[in-house]
């Protein structure tokens, strides 16, 4: 069995590697000058911006729960199907060969070794490949858009070479990629922003997602717009994120985002309380896996190409922004999760971050002070 590498969490082009790309990449491969839609959003996929520096997720981020759960029932499964396999390997140590061949039991037991051994396998095979994908590997697999330097960077694994850098440039492939995703009802369509990497001959090298997973081809085209915009007319323009990503995760935010970022906080409804304990499994399931990670280490050049500069007006989050998943109705922040970020505040400033209001007042004495 072949598997995928280990900067693929999702390995949606496995099977393309040594491949020409199909016709649907080609079809919807994606400019960097000549704008995709009139709409630009921002669906949730930020860490943080600033003048210099993009910081996005990839698509994996918000689904490691899923891989979790995959891994809890595989390792089951495995462990289940080894016993079963056991106890009829066992069976002729306890009875005595008389009893078995009398009652005719050789043939249920050559072949219940066979089949739970097998199965053992199958579901062992299963646990392997997400485990060894994304557990002992980076807590996040974060992606830089670079303004000045003109470059993407993508920390894929922990490896020497697993730090990507791609040229922003017409010569690079972008495209939205397609996939159709199985339902426990019906299938369903998911469109995401691919960078491909080509060879000389137009196969396929590698590849990853810029952000994450949406619904409709509005929306890819939309997200590509906030990245392309991004880096060719800066940030002064962009709507503001629709919320910015916790570099740490704690179990709660975890728990938060198994439930789908919109949640009352409390169990008012029997929805609520019928799935929590879904969402626990869930929580507990993406922690087991990010337990088992380290956090991903830009190399200092890196960080020092994408250092702000001080006092920049467009650097997010402010001081007084809330990073993750809010808890409060219409997915706000809730009392909680704003004195949480009052108590992160001064540590945030003494970091450099600007407040707001301080961020506001920067840009109206910029724009007064420069002649019409």
């Amino acid at each position: 069995m072949k598997f995928p590498t280990k900067d693929e969490r999702t390995p949606f082009y496995f099977r393309q590697r040594g491949k020409p790309l199909g016709r649907w990449e080609m079809e919807h491969r994606l400019s960097i000058d000549l704008p995709t839609s009139e709409h630009v959003m921002e669906s949730g996929n930020v860490y943080c911006v600033n003048s210099t520096c993009l910081e996005i997720t990839d698509e994996s981020q918000s689904r490691l729960q899923n891989v979790g759960m995959l891994w809890i029932i595989c390792s089951i499964a495995t462990l289940l199907f080894l016993s079963f396999a056991f106890m009829y390997a066992y069976a002729p140590f306890y009875h005595s060969a008389e009893v078995m061949a009398r009652k005719g039991n050789w043939f249920a037991v050559v072949v219940g070794v066979i089949f739970c051994s097998v199965a053992a396998g199958f579901f062992g095979l299963l646990a392997f490949d997400p485990m060894r994908r994304n557990m002992f590997t980076l807590k996040r697999r974060p992606i830089r858009l670079n303004r000045k330097t003109r470059r993407i960077y993508a920390i894929r694994t922990k490896d020497p070479d697993g730090i990507w850098e791609v040229p922003w440039s017409h010569d690079e492939f972008f495209c939205v990629g397609h996939r159709r995703m199985g339902g426990l009802s019906r299938a369903y369509d998911m469109y995401d922003i691919r960078h491909y990497q080509l060879d000389a001959s137009g196969n396929v090298v590698r590849a990853f997602v810029l952000g994450q997973f949406v619904f409709t081809l509005e929306e890819a085209y939309a997200q590509w717009e906030y990245y392309r915009r991004y880096m060719q007319a800066g940030p002064a323009e962009l709507p503001e994120p629709y919320r910015f990503w916790a570099p740490r995760e704690t179990f709660w935010e975890g728990y938060k985002i198994c439930r789908g970022g919109k949640f009352s906080g409390a169990f008012f409804t029997l929805t609520d309380v019928i799935f929590a304990p879904f969402a626990l499994l869930d929580a507990i399931a993406r922690w087991l896996v990010l337990v088992t990670c380290s956090d991903p280490v830009w190399p200092p050049e890196i960080e020092a190409v994408c250092k702000p500069t001080p006092n920049d007006p467009y650097a997010r989050p402010y001081a007084d922004d809330y990073i993750g998943v809010p808890s409060g109705p219409d997915a706000k922040p809730s009392r909680e999760d704003m004195a949480r970020m009052l108590g992160q505040q001064k540590e945030r400033r003494k970091g450099g971050a600007l407040t707001r209001e301080e961020a506001e007042a920067l840009l109206r004495n910029t724009t007064e002070q420069t002649p019409c």
